[in-house]
């Protein structure tokens, strides 16, 4: 293939992810951090990894698979760096997720915020419409474990909101 062929091809479909999968994104950064400067920088993070990963890219997966892989595997690595660097208290607490805000929305984040990283993640990514087989080539977590945990999360977070 020729290399400006493959250039432009890079580009475009670069833009198209950017494009396609942005919003998503960037509410499954507010899994790993809570503070708005920080969601921004993973947020870059995550596409700067997907630009160097687009090359490689066979379609064995579909890209929404892939794009979440990524954004996991990055948004892990973030998690563990900034919990060895962080001595301030996480700020920004109330994640904005949909403009504009809708309150109902802004309380259910707020609950999952309190959740353990981990069911954090499932949750979004659930939320976000991936199916338990996507879910498990994301995180690496076998549906069934999935689909369990995320029925304990749903009893939690409906007895949170319910009393």
């Amino acid at each position: 293939m020729d290399p400006n062929c493959e250039d432009s091809w890079r580009t475009d479909k670069f833009r198209d992810l950017i494009a396609l999968y942005a919003a998503a994104i960037r509410r499954l950064c507010a899994v790993y951090t809570r503070n708005a400067a920080d969601r921004e920088d993973l947020f870059q993070e995550i596409f700067l990894a997907v630009w160097k990963a687009l090359p490689a890219f066979r379609g064995e997966a579909t890209e929404r698979t892939w794009l979440y892989r990524i954004a996991h595997n990055v948004g892990l690595t973030w998690q563990a760096r900034d919990r060895r660097y962080r001595r301030e208290p996480l700020e920004d607490a109330c994640i904005p997720v949909c403009d504009p805000p809708d309150p109902r929305r802004i309380d259910l984040i707020e609950i999952i915020s309190l959740l353990p990283p981990v069911d954090r993640q499932l949750v979004t990514l659930w939320l976000e419409g991936l199916t338990m087989a996507e879910i498990e080539q994301i995180t690496g977590m076998r549906a069934g474990t999935v689909a369990v945990r995320l029925t304990r999360i749903r009893h939690q977070l409906s007895e949170a909101t319910h009393g």
